[in-house]
């Protein structure tokens, strides 16, 4: 098996652009799946208080009393649940932009996708194709030792 000398010198051809570290190459990893397990519970409690404001102010006969249970106020519990995933989503979506270095403008859809119905959902398969696109493009160089 004979190697010509020159081709085991050469280096491959690549875009500068894609050369990430291994460090950074495995934080995007990480936060591309700690964003998509917040998008999908975000999302999720969006829904239901979605629902439980549709219901407590177009469907109950009083809005002060509905979804009251012997002191539990659940319409509060719904959104103070909702209120603290969002918190940690948009940690997430942050962590995200950060490794891949997107602008502030991309943060900000990321971010609005959390308080729009339905949109996490749509925005999270999109991102997630998108991310594994660009990884999966990604030159890993790792440090010298």
């Amino acid at each position: 098996m004979s190697h010509d000398p020159e081709s085991l010198d050469s280096r491959p051809d690549y875009d500068e652009s894609n050369v990430w570290s291994v460090k950074r190459f495995t934080s995007a990893r990480n936060a591309l799946k700690f964003y998509r397990v917040m998008a999908i519970i975000t999302g999720t409690m969006l829904l239901i208080l979605t629902a439980e404001m549709i219901y407590k102010y177009l469907i109950a006969a009083d809005a002060e009393t509905a979804l009251n249970f012997g002191g539990f106020n659940l319409a509060a519990a719904i959104a103070i649940c909702h209120g603290w995933c969002y918190v940690v989503y948009l940690i997430g979506c942050f962590w995200l932009n950060q490794q891949m270095r997107w602008t502030l403008g991309r943060y900000i859809v990321l971010a609005l996708a959390g308080v729009v119905p339905v949109m996490s959902f749509i925005l999270e398969r999109r991102i997630h194709r998108q991310v594994e696109a660009e990884l999966d493009a990604a030159v890993v160089v790792a440090p010298k030792s």
